[in-house]
């Protein structure tokens, strides 16, 4: 049983090497053929004619903030997040 499977195997293999040098030499001799010659296409291109957009330039102005007011922000969103969540699941149970 394992010389039938071992010569079923080098079978495949053999029938897979075959088909694909013939599919790679079909793809280099179809890229290789010359075509018939195809003479260039003239394009213009128009564009339209639009007004120039004004540039108008803000200032943001930054206060200085300290890592723990960062902190306690972020901390303050989380505690909401978390508390909103805890919300939708009680109303989700209580269904």
């Amino acid at each position: 049983m394992t010389k039938f499977s071992k010569r079923v195997k080098t079978l495949v293999l053999g029938l897979m090497t075959v088909s694909t040098v013939m599919a790679t030499s079909a793809g280099a001799s179809a890229a290789t053929k010359t075509t018939a010659h195809i003479e260039p296409v003239q394009s213009t291109v128009t564009l339209d004619q639009r007004p120039v957009a004004q540039v108008e330039f803000n200032r943001i102005h930054l206060r200085r903030t300290s890592t723990k007011q960062i902190a306690q922000q972020v901390q303050t969103t989380v505690d909401a997040s978390a508390l909103n969540l805890d919300q939708q699941h009680r109303q989700q149970f209580l269904k």
